[in-house]
C-alpha cells in the first residue's frame, strides 16, 4: 500500500487488486485541451488516486485532481489564479451497459485490454471543472473600485432619484404632462 509516482499508463485491474494509491504531480503543459482555455501552461496540479476493489469485485478508482489555472477574470480582465478541483469516482466498465448500471456515486471508467493513459483521463476530470466563467475574489479584483456596497433600500432610492432626474431633464416630459392633462379634461 505504499504511495508511488503518478503511472503514465495502468492496467485498472491489476492495480485495484493491489490495493495501489499514488500522489505526485503534473506539469499543466500535459494536458493540451486543457491548456487552450488558459492564459498559459505554467504551473502544475496534484493528483491523488486511491485504486481498489468494490464488494461484488469491480474496479474503482478514487481520489483528486487540484490546482490553480491562470484564467482571464471576467469583471476586470486580468488574469486570475483560479483553484480548481476534480474530485474522482470512478468504476471500472468493460460495456456501455455496465455503464449504465452503475450506482449514482460512479462515473464510469471504461477500458478493455489496453492500458489506460492517466493524462487524458485526468485532463477529461479538470475540464469538467472548470468554471464557465471566471472571477477574482472580490477583495483581489481590480474592477472592485467601480462597484458600491450599497444596501438594496439606498440602491433602489438611489434609482429613483436618477429616474426622477431624467424626466425633469426630458425635453418631451412636458409634452406627455400635457397630453395627461387633456386626457383628465376630456373625461
Amino acid at each position: 500500500m505504499a504511495i508511488g509516482q503518478l503511472p503514465k499508463s495502468f492496467d485498472p485491474r491489476k492495480f485495484a487488486r493491489q490495493g495501489r494509491q499514488f500522489e505526485g504531480s503534473l506539469a499543466l503543459n500535459q494536458f493540451g485541451r486543457l491548456v487552450n482555455s488558459l492564459v498559459d501552461d505554467k504551473g502544475e496540479v496534484q493528483v491523488v488516486l486511491n485504486f481498489s476493489l468494490s464488494e461484488n469485485n469491480r474496479v474503482v478508482l478514487e481520489g483528486h485532481i487540484e490546482g490553480k489555472l491562470n484564467m482571464i477574470c471576467q469583471r476586470c480582465l486580468d488574469v486570475a489564479a483560479i483553484p480548481v478541483r476534480a474530485d474522482l469516482s470512478l468504476m471500472g466498465v468493460l460495456t456501455d451497459e455496465q455503464a449504465r448500471a452503475l450506482p449514482e456515486e460512479y462515473e464510469p471508467l471504461l477500458f478493455g485490454d489496453e492500458p489506460v493513459e492517466l493524462v487524458p483521463l485526468l485532463e477529461e476530470e479538470l475540464i469538467l471543472a472548470v468554471p464557465l466563467v471566471a472571477y477574482h475574489a472580490l477583495e483581489d479584483c481590480s474592477a472592485q473600485q467601480f462597484y458600491t456596497t450599497e444596501t438594496d433600500d439606498e440602491a433602489r432610492a438611489a434609482a429613483i432619484e436618477a429616474e426622477k432626474e431624467r424626466e425633469e431633464e426630458n425635453p418631451f416630459s412636458v409634452l406627455a404632462k400635457l397630453k395627461t392633462d387633456t386626457t383628465i379634461q376630456e373625461s
